[in-house]
């Protein structure tokens, strides 16, 4: 297995590149790799989100945050430099299960989080709670050949900006459909005074006990000029959206 830690500085580029390091991974052009990374201050929603759904687009445009699209599903999260992003992509014969996907990353996660002493739980199939907040949300794209499965890890995220600019989907709660941690984001230096090293230390660690060595690598020139192509068509526009 690869690791590739590289962030570029435009977020519409690095979710653009997700895509694309699946697509080669899917044509057998790269092996499987594992992707940790950082985005400038973003938004960033599932495929099939209406924007202003989970977002305060308004608030968004007038802090010049920009919302993109990713290629898997789910909902809107914050990004910023205190929010690591790991990302695993994968060659599979046969079309993997959601939940099946969901678990490998999540015990990763779970798995780096034990390495520091922190005792977590997933709920609602994809989140990773610790003592009743959210520290951790996971999306995926299951294709034929391949899948990406990437999750968030709060470590010192800009919590005033993340609570401005995504909305908690309180209906959700009412209803049953999922606990109330999944709109109850913390940041683990907050809560167990994890910072982004020891994250990152313990991520690698974790990474390392489900794969095994993980040899180092790039992106190539070729996968970052097919990820600039991309990655205008993966930013949302905000024009027009009313401050609520």
């Amino acid at each position: 297995m690869e690791i590739v830690k590289y962030s570029h500085p435009s977020p519409p580029v690095n979710v653009a590149l997700e895509e694309v390091l699946l697509e080669r991974v899917r044509a057998g052009l790269r092996g499987d790799v594992v992707r940790i990374w950082v985005n400038p201050p973003s938004i960033v929603i599932g495929y099939s989100l209406k924007p202003c759904e989970e977002v305060r687009c308004g608030e968004a445009a007038r802090m010049g945050v920009p919302v993109v699209r990713r290629v898997s599903g789910g909902g809107a999260v914050y990004h910023d430099y205190g929010n690591l992003n790991v990302s695993i992509i994968r060659s599979s014969p046969n079309m993997k299960r959601l939940d099946e996907v969901y678990g490998e990353a999540t015990s990763i996660i779970v798995g780096a989080l034990k390495l520091l002493g922190v005792e977590a739980r997933v709920e609602n199939g994809n989140d990773v709670v610790v003592s009743g907040y959210k520290v951790s949300g996971t999306a995926a794209a299951l294709k034929g050949g391949g899948y990406l499965v990437h999750s968030t890890l709060l470590v010192a995220s800009n919590m005033e900006v993340l609570k401005a600019l995504i909305k908690p989907r309180l209906d959700r709660v009412l209803r049953g459909e999922v606990t109330g941690s999944k709109y109850n984001p913390g940041n683990l230096m907050d809560i167990a005074g994890v910072n982004l090293r020891e994250a990152l230390e313990a991520l690698h660690s974790a990474l390392e006990y489900a794969y095994g060595p993980l040899e180092e690598s790039g992106v190539s020139r070729g996968e970052i000029s097919e990820a600039l192509s991309l990655a205008p068509l993966k930013l949302v526009p905000l024009e027009g959206a009313l401050v609520e």
